[in-house]
């Protein structure tokens, strides 16, 4: 495991390579829209529209939903992303505003959508909820003053984490450890570093500086004994070629595994059962057009694609079998599921987003 005091570890050239990422994030990009499902807990979709819903189901199989919430968008304001907590009954919803990102708390069980701050005209972009799902890590005020802050989703008291670089644009935390890890980047360029540190922001050292890639879209094993991650060029490419790197969460045996898409932002996600991460791949490398949903198997770490190009990134069903995606057509978002053993799809529901688990009453 990581161990926060394990400096002279990471400073060796092996590790300059230790989890190899992605994607700029000066502009905000899309986050996974939930993790691994949990036992328990309740199926949702955004049902997309004039006015975005969040449906609730008991499976997604059922067709009566259990409860909508609707999600009444901020004045001039988009839906971005919804992310659930891996534990307990709450979402990040973030939207888009001309003033920059803004993150609202959704509360399944009173059925409720509310602000996290108290000025809700200043930007906050979600990055990542804590492992007990009690609290949740933003960005704020990005183009004024910017800062990393906690914040307790029971008080909505925010703590500034002054030991996080104010220019952090990619943030994970151990599901088992006290353990988080933040990607920042002092422009185009200059490359990027990994530091760690407690989850209070205290012990805080570099974990790698590497000046020629971007290092970004980190995440750990259910388990948190190994990393995935997506390397990619530090340079202006909008839409880059990346690669998927696997390692330790010691860092050691990190290596390559397979040709990701870099670009978009999206997340390499692991199964409830670690046994497989799906993720954004790329049949040709240097053609963007050419994105798939990708499964790495763990540990024999094989590849497999399905020809298709989700819009956002995908999540597992609790027992590892599916994937559930969105995908673009006609200009109109379509919720899709994909069954790994059999290469079997089926639409779900139309005029539909962003899949995923949370857990409630």
């Amino acid at each position: 495991m990581l161990r926060i005091s394990d400096r002279a570890r990471y400073n060796t050239p092996m590790q300059r390579f230790l989890f190899l990422t992605v994607i700029l994030i000066y502009s905000f990009l899309v986050v996974s829209c939930a993790p691994a499902a949990s036992s328990g807990a309740r199926f949702f979709y955004v049902r997309m529209g004039a006015a975005p819903t969040l449906v609730l189901l008991d499976s997604p199989e059922s067709r009566q939903p259990r409860g909508e919430i609707p999600l009444a968008a901020p004045a001039d304001c988009s839906f971005w992303s919804l992310t659930s907590a891996p534990v307990g009954p709450f979402a990040a919803l973030e939207w888009q505003c001309p003033f920059g990102p803004l993150t609202e708390l959704v509360n399944v069980d009173e059925k409720s959508v509310g602000a996290l701050l108290d000025d809700i005209h200043r930007d906050s972009h979600f990055l990542a909820w804590s492992a007990d799902g009690k609290s949740i890590y933003l960005k704020i005020g990005a183009t004024s003053q910017p800062q990393i802050v906690r914040v307790d989703v029971a008080s909505h008291q925010a703590t500034v984490m002054k030991k996080i670089s104010p220019n952090t644009y990619n943030l994970t935390v151990a599901p088992t450890e006290d353990i988080v890890l933040w990607a920042f980047s002092d422009g185009i360029g200059l490359g990027s570093q990994l530091w760690a540190s407690t989850t209070d922001g205290s012990k805080a050292q570099v974990v790698l500086s590497d000046p020629g890639d971007i290092i970004s879209l980190m995440r750990f094993a259910p388990d948190g004994k190994h990393i995935v991650a997506i390397r990619m060029p530090d340079n202006k490419d909008p839409l880059p070629a990346g690669e998927l790197w696997l390692a330790d969460s010691d860092g050691k045996h990190a290596h390559f595994t397979a040709i990701a898409d870099a670009g978009r932002g999206m997340f390499p996600v692991w199964s409830a059962d670690g046994a497989k991460i799906a993720f954004i791949g790329r049949s040709h490398p240097n053609e963007p057009a050419s994105m798939n949903l990708s499964v790495l198997t763990f540990p024999d770490e094989q590849v497999s694609t399905f020809d298709v190009q989700p819009a956002f990134p995908p999540v597992w069903s609790p027992d590892g079998e599916s994937l559930y995606f969105t995908r673009g057509a006609d200009g109109k978002m379509e919720l899709w599921f994909y069954k790994i053993s059999t290469g079997d799809s089926q639409k779900l529901f139309d005029s539909a987003c962003c899949a995923g688990w949370v857990q409630g009453k």
